[in-house]
């Protein structure tokens, strides 16, 4: 092996290691992994197979060692002995058969990988370091898919155009340029390397970033209504506290109305009690406590804008369906529910919440002005908020992941939204 090859291995292997690392990610979860103990076991397996290769290249050591450092690198998770094996298994089967392929066609180009030319081995290596990224790229769009995360068509073109340019310009470089310009070469192999894990990178940490946004957003929501409801439950208690320290006063006050056979008044005074009991607006009372709580706020929003509700409740205590999840849906179709009945002439908002069969029903109708805007084929708010449309795409993801549907329908003065989510 020349110096030239062994220094464009050593690169290729470290892109290599990166990739292994993106497909254990697949079939792991990191969240509660040790970073600097992942990128020490990382570090590690790059030595040592880089090590193994450059000294002995021998294929049955190669396989060998390779099988057993991929075991040891799945102990940076957790997970049971069972997936391990499957990923170790799944990952170096797929690597390998890319290596095959790519042995194969190139071959069929009239460039043998195992000639022992520089210039055809960097080209055997690189492209099959390079393939291999590509599917990593592929597979961990499918995860996302299967997370609730949407990747769009251009994410989908870019994780194909971007490795595969970058295979090309490589092949055309060592093609023409490797013998007189070695060291111009490989610099530019290493940055064409560099920003191809830079740019899907990047990426990642901008849908990161948009899904924590999008998560902070509803947990302050969430919180707010919690707050509500606490607020609404404290003003009840004080005013029950009141009304047992005026008790006999209160019986005092009904004696005197019952003596003189006065059932006006007594009605009059038990209907004033009650009234000052509740003088708290409590919308919902289902015992719902995640329930209650979105409806109580969104509704006390509704009422300052001057519309009326009516809300029905038949559910449990507790559901299946996460809070989260619970606080999302309904809060973002009261969100939309209120802004629409805001510009109506008549406000409105009736919403409904029943569990039939293990199976929840969200049903809200809400008044609005008749005037409806499409965007893309899709109704769109009128409201002009940069983060708008966040919680509506977070509200049809939480449907989705209970196996639910959302039906939209509508004549000239109502709209109205029905939401089907299994309880299971």
């Amino acid at each position: 092996m020349s110096n030239s090859y062994v220094a464009v291995y050593l690169i290729t292997n470290i892109f290599a290691t990166y990739t292994l690392y993106r497909y254990m990610c697949i079939f792991f979860d990191r969240k509660d992994v040790d970073k600097r103990q992942e990128f020490l076991s990382y570090s590690l397996y790059f030595c040592i197979n880089s090590f193994l290769y450059l000294t002995f290249n021998k294929p049955a050591l190669t396989i060998t060692s390779n099988l057993i450092m991929f075991f040891l690198l799945t102990y940076n998770y957790q997970s049971t002995t069972r997936n391990r094996l499957t990923a170790v298994v799944s990952v170096y089967m797929i690597l390998m058969i890319i290596e095959v392929l790519v042995m194969l066609i190139l071959l069929s180009f009239g460039i043998t990988v195992t000639s022992g030319h520089d210039a055809a081995m960097i080209m055997g290596l690189i492209s099959i370091k390079i393939i291999s990224y590509i599917f990593m790229l592929f597979l961990s769009n499918f995860k996302m898919i299967s997370n609730d995360i949407k990747v769009s068509n251009i994410h989908w073109l870019s994780i194909f155009i971007i490795p595969a340019s970058t295979l090309i310009l490589v092949l055309i470089m060592v093609f023409r340029t490797y013998d007189s310009n070695v060291r111009e070469t490989i610099i530019s192999i290493v940055l064409l390397l560099v920003m191809n894990v830079l740019v899907f990178y990047f990426y990642d940490e901008i849908m990161n970033s948009y899904e924590a946004k999008i998560e902070k957003t509803l947990l302050k929501q969430q919180n707010e209504a919690y707050l509500k409801q606490l607020e609404i439950i404290n003003n009840s208690k004080e005013n029950l506290k009141t009304f047992r320290h005026d008790l006999i006063n209160h019986a005092y006050s009904l004696k005197y109305y019952i003596d003189n056979h006065d059932c006006e008044g007594a009605t009059e005074y038990l209907d004033n009690i009650f009234e000052f009991i509740n003088n708290s607006k409590e919308y919902a009372k289902s015992g719902n406590s995640e329930i209650d709580s979105i409806i109580n706020y969104k509704l006390d929003l509704a009422e300052r804008q001057g519309i009326n509700s009516e809300v029905y409740l038949a559910i449990p205590d507790k559901l299946n369906i996460s809070s989260f999840d619970l606080s999302i849906v309904i809060g973002n179709l009261l969100d939309n529910a209120i802004e629409a009945a805001a510009k109506a002439e008549k406000k409105f908002i009736n919403i409904s919440v029943e569990l039939d069969r293990n199976v929840l029903y969200i049903s809200i109708s809400n008044s609005y002005d008749g005037k409806l805007k499409f965007a893309a084929n899709k109704l769109a708010s009128t409201k002009d908020d940069k983060n708008h449309g966040l919680g509506m795409s977070s509200a049809e993801k939480s449907i989705e992941k209970y196996k639910g549907i959302m039906n939209i329908r509508h004549d000239d003065r109502v709209f109205y939204v029905d939401v089907l989510m299994y309880n299971l």
